[in-house]
């Protein structure tokens, strides 16, 4: 019982983490993408 809510919190624990990086990743790229079309102009 108790290995298997290790389990199962351990894997939502990492999946999370990756989404929330990859959200932060893609902020960081739109972000980046704004500011070289404000500098082209």
């Amino acid at each position: 019982m108790w290995v298997r809510l290790l389990i199962v919190g351990f894997f939502s624990l990492s999946a999370l983490s990756l989404m929330s990086f990859q959200s932060i990743e893609i902020v960081h790229a739109v972000m980046n993408f704004l500011q070289d079309k404000h500098q082209l102009k």
